[in-house]
């Protein structure tokens, strides 16, 4: 079985709770880049180990056997595909691989094991490990709905709202619609920080280093108590959770800050041309907003050097809300490989592909197209 979807959706979590479900042996919780050994044969040696306890119980008790489970963490780390150079450059690589391959679906394959892995890198794996006697099973964890969202934030105030620290405003519903593309990490993380803004609100800092400098009298213990009935007394509010939403930003999907630098100076319109360009790509986007038929729309904004194309589209890609929104210019493949580069443009796409609506913005495209003198396979995966 293969779990896989953006990083912080919970894979090693469902990983694990199905193992708990289980009556299994103990499981084996293996993370991807542990299984490499400094010495020659030794990574190989570690997979035939995790293999051992099971090849034990089936030759002495059978079909009777226990299930085993094996739970690889970022298992792309070590079923990479072969002779994509993403080895050590040492064959180590490809011979981890072989020796897995070997076990899951070689001669002497076990029927009392069960094999999870979980990446965010599917396209990393080797083909071989993804077809059916492997890792046939494949589920996506994707990104969690408005409803699951609102219940992640239950989950994870739970505790606070048994101690009385939570607040009469809080709107679950509220932070669960404005939580878009948040994974349940980013969700978790949103918690905390907004329990770190209920604690330091009202809070003067700047005494916090003093209180030990001097022996406590009888005036300091009931200031200390004072201040500990006021911290008790603290709870966490909407608004605390408003602040640590512009604190922690979702990975997925909308950069809002990136593209905001684009329009820092504003747009200024400027006649007669700019508001029918402008007009026209928000019909289409209202198009495609509303329509269930548009698979694909395409919009080039051609025009000299310094015009604003670049604002103007990312001035279009904001106002459009579209969930996922990124965009792709030259200068982001700074230093990257040319296997680098299809890779990311790879993502990018595949990304946009599980979004509703999604819409990506190719800056200086005629500078991306260029990259065919150092890979054709660049410019291929773009058209």
């Amino acid at each position: 079985m293969l779990l896989y979807g953006p990083p912080g959706t919970g894979k090693t979590l469902i990983a694990r709770q199905i193992a708990k479900a289980l009556d299994c042996e103990e499981p084996k919780i293996v993370h991807g880049p542990e299984i490499f050994d400094k010495f020659v044969g030794g990574s190989e040696k570690k997979i035939r180990e995790l293999f051992d306890p099971a090849e034990k119980d089936m030759k002495m008790y059978g079909d009777e056997s226990k299930l085993h489970i094996i739970i690889f963490d970022e298992i792309d780390a070590i079923v990479r595909s072969r002779g994509s150079g993403g080895g050590s450059g040492t064959g180590v690589n490809e011979t981890v691989v072989n020796q897995l391959l070997a076990k899951l679906d070689g001669v002497d394959s076990l029927n009392n094991i069960l094999v999870m892995g979980m990446t965010n890198r599917k396209d990393m794996i080797d083909e071989a490990m993804l077809r059916p006697g492997r890792l046939e099973i494949h589920l996506e964890i994707g990104l969690p709905d408005e409803k699951g969202r609102r219940q992640i934030f239950e989950i994870h105030t739970r505790h606070m709202k048994q101690n009385d620290l939570l607040a009469d405003d809080i709107n679950f519903e509220k932070l669960g619609a404005e939580t878009k593309n948040y994974t349940g990490a980013e969700i978790e993380a949103v918690c905390r920080s907004a329990t770190s803004y209920a604690l330091f609100k009202d809070t003067d800092l700047s005494q916090l280093g003093h209180q030990d400098e001097k022996p406590k009298s009888k005036s300091n213990s009931k200031k200390d108590d004072k201040q500990s009935a006021i911290l008790q007394e603290k709870k966490v509010t909407m608004n605390d959770f408003l602040m640590a939403l512009r604190e922690i930003k979702p990975a997925f999907g909308v950069d809002d800050m990136e593209l905001k630098n684009y329009i820092r100076g504003g747009i200024f319109n400027y006649g007669d041309r700019f508001n029918k360009v402008y007009q026209d790509c928000m019909d289409f986007i209202k198009e495609i907003t509303v329509s269930e038929n548009t698979a694909l729309l395409s919009i080039l904004l051609q025009g000299r050097n310094g015009c604003g194309k670049t604002a103007l589209a990312a001035k279009l890609a904001i106002e459009s809300g579209f969930p996922f929104v990124k965009m792709i210019s030259p200068e982001s493949f700074v230093g990257y490989s040319p296997l680098e580069k299809v890779s990311k443009i790879v993502k990018i796409f595949d990304d946009a592909y599980k979004s509703p609506l999604s819409l990506i913005v190719l800056d200086d495209i005629e500078r991306l197209i260029e990259f065919i003198h150092i890979g054709p396979n660049f410019s291929n995966q773009i058209l």
